[in-house]
C-alpha cells in the first residue's frame, strides 16, 4: 500500500532530488523497516492476546475468530523475520502494507462475520491507525493516501451489509474513525517534519564536527611542526651559545697553530730528509679541519659572519657545475635546470656555494648504485594563505627557489623529523659528522630564508632553499680571490693591533716577511701613543676589534680622524652577533674573520692598499 503510494510520489515529484534529499529518503527509509520490524513484532504479540478478549465478549464465534487471529499472528510473525533480511530491507512499504491490511482487514472481517457496524471491534482499527501515525515518518500524501485505504478496509464490508436502521451506527463509527485518522494524519506530518529536522540537524552536527576535527588535526599538526621548530631552535641556540663562547679563544688558538705552521714549513725543504715537513703538514691539516668544524658549529647555530653580496644562484651553479660533477662522480647524471630571468638574492657566495655543495654530498651518498642529481632554479611568490600552513617560516612576498632533487633512497618520517638537528647522521661511524645538512639550516635561516625537505622511502628526497628575492643588481664579482702560490708583497707601514700575543707576534712575523714595515700594539691606548709619537706615515691599521679599555672601532675612529689617509682593515674571532654590534660589517668595512692562514692575510691586506 504505502509502497505504491510512494512510487506514485515519487513520479510526482519535479526535477531531480538533491544529494542532501536522497540521502533523507535513505535514512527514512530506514526508519521505516525498523518501524515495520517493531509494529509486525507487536501485532505477533498483541493479536493472539486479544483472544481473550473472544473468549469472554465473542463465544458464539470463537473459533473463527481464533483462526482469523491465527492466520494474522503468523502473517505478522513471518513479516518480522523477513524484515530482518535483506529482502525486506529492499521493500519495507509491501511489508507495511501486508501488516496493514492483515489486521485491519481482520478487524473488519469480524465486524462483518458478527454484528455488522454496531461490533464494538470497529474500535480495534483505531490500533493501526494510531500505531502507523506514531512509528511511520510519513509525508501528507503517503498518511492521506495510506489511512483512506485502512479506512476503506473498515468501511467496505460494513457498507455492503448495511441495513436502514444501522444508518446513524454506520455513521458514528466512521465519524469517529475519520476523526481518528484527522489526527493521525497531523501526527504523521508532525512526526515526518521532526524526524527530517532532527536528520538535519544530526547531519549539520556531523558536518561541524568533521569541519572541527580537521581543523583540530591541522591544528596538532601545526603545533606539532612548530614545536619541532621550537626545539629545534632551542636546541641550535644551546649549542650555538656554546660555540659561541669557545669562537673567539678557539680562532685565537687556531690562528697561531696555522701560522706557525706555515712559517715553519716555508723554512723546511720540500725533499726533507728527517720528514719533518710532513709532521708540519698533518699538524696544518687538523688545524684546517678544526677550523672547519668551527665554522659548521657557527654556521648552523647562525652565528657566523657572512659577507653577503647581491648575486645570482645561476650565476653560482654554474661556476660550480664542473666541480659537482667530479664531486657526485660518473655514475650520477647532473642535471641543472635553471629559470631564465631568475631574481637577485643577498646571501655570502661562498656559504650558497657550501649549501650546494653539501646538499650534492648528501644526494650522492643515498644514490649509492647511481642516479640522477637536478638542480633547479625558480621566482616563487609565496602568499598569506600559503605561509599560514605553517610549512616555511617566511612572510608573503617574492623568493627564489633553488631545488636540488636525487633519485636515491629517501627518508623515513623519523628520519626526516631530524634531519637539520646537529650531529644527526644516518651513515656509519667515522664517514660523517651530522653537520652537514645543520650547517646548510644555519646558513639560509642567517640570509633570512627557509628550507624545506620532502622525501619518500626509495622515492628520492628533495630539498627546496627560499632566499629573499632582491631588486638591486649584482655585484661585478661574486667570487672570491684564488691565492696564488706566491704570497704578495709590499713595502707600506702596518700599525698591528691585538690583545692575543701569539696571534700578534705571529701576524707581525708574517708581515715582516712580505716587507712590510710593522708596529705593533696590545690594546688600544697603546696603539694611540704609539701612533702619536710615530713621525712616518702609517697606511694601514690592523686591529683586533673586541679588546680591553678600547675596542677596534673606537680606536680606528679616533686615528683617522688624524690620519685621513690610513686604511683599517679589522681582524676578529668572534661571533657575528657580538661584530655587528660594532658596525664592523657594513659593506664598505674591511673585515677579516680569524683564523687566518698567511696566505689569506698576505692577499687580503694587499686586496685593502689595491682597491
Amino acid at each position: 500500500m504505502t509502497y505504491v503510494i510512494h512510487l506514485i510520489n515519487k513520479k510526482q515529484r519535479s526535477g531531480v532530488a538533491s544529494p542532501l534529499s536522497s540521502q533523507f529518503e535513505k535514512e527514512r527509509k530506514k526508519i521505516i523497516i525498523r518501524a515495520v520490524t517493531l509494529g509486525s513484532l507487536l501485532c505477533t504479540i498483541l493479536v493472539p492476546l486479544f483472544f481473550l478478549l473472544d473468549l469472554v465478549s465473542k463465544p458464539n464465534m470463537i473459533w473463527p475468530f481464533a483462526l482469523l487471529r491465527l492466520f494474522v499472528t503468523v502473517v505478522c510473525g513471518t513479516v518480522y523475520f523477513v524484515s530482518k533480511t535483506s529482502l525486506g530491507k529492499r521493500f519495507p512499504y509491501i511489508l507495511s502494507l501486508v501488516v496493514a491490511l492483515s489486521v485491519c482487514g481482520s478487524i473488519a472481517l469480524m465486524c462483518r462475520l458478527d454484528q455488522g457496524p454496531e461490533d464494538p471491534y470497529y474500535a480495534g482499527i483505531n490500533l493501526p491507525i494510531l500505531g502507523f501515525a506514531i512509528m511511520f515518518p510519513l509525508n501528507f500524501r503517503e498518511s492521506i493516501s495510506m489511512f483512506s485505504l485502512v479506512w476503506l478496509t473498515y468501511f467496505l464490508p460494513n457498507f455492503i451489509i448495511l441495513q436502514p436502521h444501522e444508518i446513524d451506527i454506520f455513521v458514528s463509527n466512521n465519524f469517529f474513525m475519520i476523526s481518528t485518522i484527522i489526527i493521525s494524519v497531523v501526527s504523521c506530518k508532525f512526526n515526518f517534519h521532526h524526524r527530517k529536522n532532527q536528520w538535519n540537524a544530526h547531519r549539520r552536527l556531523q558536518s561541524a564536527h568533521r569541519k572541527i576535527k580537521n581543523h583540530a588535526d591541522e591544528l596538532e599538526k601545526k603545533v606539532q611542526e612548530r614545536t619541532q621548530r621550537l626545539l629545534q631552535s632551542e636546541r641550535l641556540a644551546v649549542v650555538g651559545q656554546l660555540a659561541g663562547g669557545i669562537a673567539h679563544d678557539f680562532n685565537n688558538i687556531l690562528t697561531a697553530i696555522l701560522g706557525i705552521s706555515e712559517l715553519i714549513l716555508s723554512t723546511i725543504p720540500k725533499d726533507d730528509p728527517l720528514k719533518l715537513r710532513e709532521d708540519i703538514e698533518s699538524i696544518s691539516r687538523v688545524g684546517q679541519r678544526a677550523v672547519d668544524l668551527v665554522k659548521q658549529l657557527l654556521a648552523f647555530s647562525r652565528r657566523q659572519i657572512l659577507v653577503t653580496k647581491t648575486l645570482n644562484l645561476n650565476v653560482v651553479i654554474t661556476d660550480i657545475e664542473k666541480m659537482l660533477k667530479r664531486l657526485i662522480g660518473e655514475d650520477i647524471e647532473l642535471v641543472v635546470n635553471t629559470a631564465p630571468k631568475l631574481g637577485n638574492v643577498q646571501a655570502d657566495p661562498v656559504q650558497i656555494e657550501q649549501i650546494i655543495l653539501n646538499l650534492a654530498v648528501n644526494a650522492r651518498d643515498a644514490m649509492p648504485n647511481g642516479g640522477k642529481l637536478i638542480i633547479q632554479t625558480a621566482n616563487v611568490k609565496l602568499d598569506t594563505a600559503y605561509c599560514k600552513l605553517g610549512k616555511v617560516s617566511l612572510t608573503p612576498g617574492d623568493y627564489v627557489m633553488m631545488a636540488i632533487s636525487d633519485t636515491g633512497t629517501g627518508m623515513s618520517e623519523d628520519v626526516k623529523s631530524k634531519v637539520f638537528e646537529p650531529f644527526f647522521t644516518t651513515k656509519e661511524k667515522g664517514q660523517g659528522t651530522g653537520l652537514g645538512l645543520s650547517t646548510v639550516y644555519g646558513i639560509v635561516k642567517q640570509s633570512h630564508g627557509d628550507i624545506l625537505v620532502y622525501s619518500e622511502e626509495n622515492k628520492g628526497t628533495t630539498l627546496k632553499v627560499y632566499l629573499p628575492l632582491v631588486k638591486q643588481p649584482t655585484h661585478e664579482s661574486c667570487k672570491p680571490v684564488k691565492n696564488g702560490k706566491k704570497l704578495p708583497r709590499g713595502k707600506e707601514t702596518i700599525l698591528l693591533v691585538e690583545d692575543e700575543d701569539e696571534v700578534r707576534n705571529l701576524t707581525a712575523r708574517v708581515l715582516k716577511k712580505q716587507g712590510y714595515n710593522v708596529l705593533k700594539a696590545k690594546e688600544g691606548k697603546s696603539a694611540l701613543s704609539l701612533a702619536e709619537s710615530y713621525e712616518g706615515c702609517i697606511d694601514l691599521l690592523v686591529t683586533d676589534v673586541i679588546m680591553p679599555y678600547m675596542n677596534g672601532k673606537a680606536l680606528a675612529d679616533q686615528l683617522t680622524t688624524k690620519r685621513t689617509d690610513m686604511k683599517v682593515l679589522y681582524i676578529s674571532g668572534h661571533i657575528d652577533s657580538m661584530i655587528t654590534q660594532h658596525g664592523i660589517l657594513e659593506e664598505d668595512v674591511e673585515f677579516l674573520q680569524k683564523p687566518f692562514t698567511a696566505d689569506v692575510l698576505s692577499h687580503k691586506i694587499r686586496n685593502v692598499f689595491d682597491g
